[in-house]
């Protein structure tokens, strides 16, 4: 969605540019992001959709910093691998792609456990020792929601670190350790005790492995704007988060125990791949019309309408008995109000000179 930061740079100094590793952020504001990313990644899916019970931070603080070696870190590591990659969005949610199998395939197994402590009864779309609707559906969902969105939101409140890098060659290492050494324990001994045939395990791997693969792979140009600038209206882009999130959670009603209604109308097969054409045709509108640069608005618009369909379902579970979501879900709001307002106010405001001495 945005263009090279390089662009307007005279092209012998963009040439030498290639051939260097893009620079680490550095300052005060390297930590703040940081620090920022892996709280964000940590609580705002999980928070969101009652996942994890917001009280859960302190009566379970130990699964709070379960969430933030697996969220925090998978999402600082697909930030790095972009950068020193020189990939875009594109690559990012292919990795988020990526991610959603180490999450869902492998520490939580709601994917391939047919009878899900965490979703359900998941023998409608069973076969082969793989829930397929869980796999489409929350592949999806955690490379838009859980990986994008924080990027996004940090991007918004660091401009500074903006195509930099947040970690060295060792805070690299030591992320990649936390997130493996997560994983692993969430598999073995602190998650669903379901143990998979051999063969189910080798498909995960081999899918998550093709999302690897297809990042490192695709060009910079894949799923880039191509347009200069929007030319939208933001509304528009509040209504395609609306739209998109909503539909996300329509179809994922194919995920209730059984298939919920679903299965008494359509075949899993169906159900498994109806969240691919709401995917792309959300991409390609925002590949059409979001705008190659100045589109800052575009990005908080869309996650704003991605977040206010989680308003009526917060609601909910405000009242079920999950004291405090309805405070987290209007801080996100709140937050995301107040970065659009920050970026239409530094739009208007006229560009300050100074005198030339």
């Amino acid at each position: 969605m945005s263009k090279d930061y390089s662009t307007g740079v005279p092209t012998d100094f963009q040439e030498r540019e290639k051939a260097a590793r893009p620079g680490l952020a550095t300052g005060k504001v390297r930590w703040y992001a940081i620090v920022s990313l892996l709280i964000i990644a940590a609580c705002l899916a999980e928070f969101l959709t009652g996942s994890t019970p917001i009280l859960m931070v302190i009566l379970n603080p130990l699964g709070f910093v379960a969430n933030v070696g697996l969220y925090g870190g998978g999402a600082l590591l697909i930030r790095e691998a972009a950068i020193r990659w020189r990939k875009r969005w594109g690559a990012v949610l292919l990795l988020g792609g990526a991610y959603a199998v180490g999450e869902e395939g492998f520490a939580a197994k709601t994917m391939i456990n047919p009878n899900s402590p965490i979703i359900g009864n998941q023998l409608y779309s069973h076969w082969a020792g793989v829930n397929w609707v869980a796999l489409t559906n929350l592949t999806v969902f955690h490379a838009a929601f859980s990986i994008a969105v924080p990027l996004i939101l940090v991007e918004l409140l660091f401009p500074e670190t903006k195509g930099r890098r947040l970690l060295g060659n060792k805070g690299t290492a030591f992320t990649g350790g936390l997130y493996g050494l997560t994983v692993f324990l969430l598999t073995f001994f602190l998650g669903d005790p379901y143990v998979p045939s051999l063969g189910v395990d080798i498909f995960l791997v081999a899918h998550a492995s093709a999302f690897v693969a297809a990042a490192y792979i695709v060009p910079k140009s894949f799923l880039q704007a191509k347009r200069a600038r929007p030319d939208r209206r933001e509304r528009n882009f509040i209504l395609l988060g609306l739209g998109f999130m909503g539909g996300f959670f329509l179809i994922s009603g194919n995920l209730a125990p059984g298939g919920g209604f679903v299965a008494h109308l359509l075949s899993w097969p169906v159900t498994a791949v109806m969240i691919v054409p709401l995917a792309g045709l959300t991409a390609w509108y925002l590949v059409s019309h979001a705008g190659q640069s100045e589109n800052d608005l575009v990005k908080i618009n869309f996650v704003l309408g991605m977040t206010l369909i989680f308003v009526p379902i917060d609601v909910t579970l405000e009242f079920s008995g999950d004291v405090g979501v309805l405070v987290f879900t209007a801080t996100i709001i709140g937050l995301l109000i107040w970065l659009r307002q920050r970026f239409k106010h530094a739009e208007k405001s006229p560009p300050v000179s100074h005198p030339v001495t």
